[in-house]
């Protein structure tokens, strides 16, 4: 490899977020968790139930139920209880937080169909 591509090679590696790819292998699997995870991380302090997360995203209250429910388990979201709801806020752990916030900061949003 000559000096020119091992500094071109450098330089897409210095790019290349690989944090924030580890990321999205790791937690945003499918296109689901990525608006949710998106979501999430543009609202890190507010608490919504699963209809007004549905409602907020464009999606159906079946199809998001059990991904919220296994971000919840992956501890990427912190699932409580207000007036006999499930409810789910960004989680408290300070690394998790500051990963999906910068997740959704750093990412564009998936460009919706018409």
């Amino acid at each position: 490899m000559t000096n020119l591509e091992q500094v071109e090679v450098k330089r897409l590696t210095e790019e290349i977020d690989l944090g924030l790819l580890v990321f999205i292998e790791r937690y945003a699997t499918n296109l689901l968790k990525w608006d949710l995870l998106t979501f999430f991380g543009n609202h890190p302090e507010e608490k919504f139930n699963v209809e007004e997360v549905a409602k907020r995203i464009g999606r159906s209250y079946k199809a998001i139920r059990s991904e919220l429910g296994d971000l919840a388990i992956l501890e990427l979201l912190h699932k409580s209880s207000e007036n006999g709801q499930p409810v789910y806020q960004l989680t408290y752990d300070s690394v998790l937080r500051s990963q999906v916030i910068r997740f959704a900061q750093k990412c564009f949003t998936r460009p919706r169909l018409p």
